[in-house]
């Protein structure tokens, strides 16, 4: 004659569980170490679980055996993750540099612009640059349009990412050269930015405030 079920509600097998949730944890860790680490641990518990399940006639035998499972599974498939995130990361890398290629080549583009409007303020006004970017609103430069040029092309930046550096236009070329008109204030994990210098050329400098 068979022995009676046993009482599922009182005579668990703790083990059982513990490979359960320790198996779920595994599969759907972010660590590759932590989740292999989990995984194997809960091998261990749901085989630990199965023989008690048998031998102390406790209830959670086919919980331990999808513990088991789900292990094996989640140590099975983390070669296959890394063989991803290996392949995966170089593209990452990619194109956020080329992003940032981009962002730096539309803020070359916008100072630019923005250098023009203050040439033909400066040719109205006695030579001298404007203070204040509102000078350039209406005549110059159309307000919509100003605050597009003004807004930084970088994550996370400013929306007035260019300053004007006041002073008069200079009139010799080899002043011109070599002063800054406008220069663009852009975030501190980005390690250029773009300057635009009296003689009306755009380069690339370091940025103060990278970090």
């Amino acid at each position: 004659m068979s022995s009676p079920e046993p009482d599922c509600s009182k005579h668990w097998s703790k083990a059982s569980i513990a490979s359960l949730i320790l198996a779920i944890a595994g599969f759907f860790s972010v660590g590759i170490a932590v989740g292999l680490f989990l995984a194997a641990i809960a091998v261990v518990c749901g085989h630990v679980a199965r023989h008690n399940a048998k031998v102390n006639d406790l209830c959670g035998g086919k919980v331990a055996v999808t513990g088991i499972v789900i292990g094996y599974l989640a140590i099975l498939s983390f070669p296959l993750w890394v063989v991803i995130a290996v392949g995966t990361f170089p593209t990452l890398m990619f194109y956020g540099e080329g992003r940032n290629e981009i962002a730096r080549e539309v803020s070359k583009a916008r100072v630019e612009s923005l250098y023009v409007a203050c040439e033909d303020f400066a040719r109205e006004n006695n030579n001298r640059y404007p203070t204040e970017w509102d000078q350039l609103t209406g005549s110059y430069i159309p307000g919509h349009e100003l605050r597009k040029l003004l807004r930084s092309p970088y994550k996370g930046g400013v929306p007035r990412a260019c300053e004007i550096v006041p002073h008069d236009r200079p009139v010799l070329a080899v002043i011109a050269e070599s002063l800054i008109v406008i220069q663009e204030i852009a975030p501190e994990t980005e390690p250029q930015i773009a300057v635009v210098y009296a003689d009306g050329t755009v380069k690339l400098t370091h940025n103060p405030d990278y970090q």
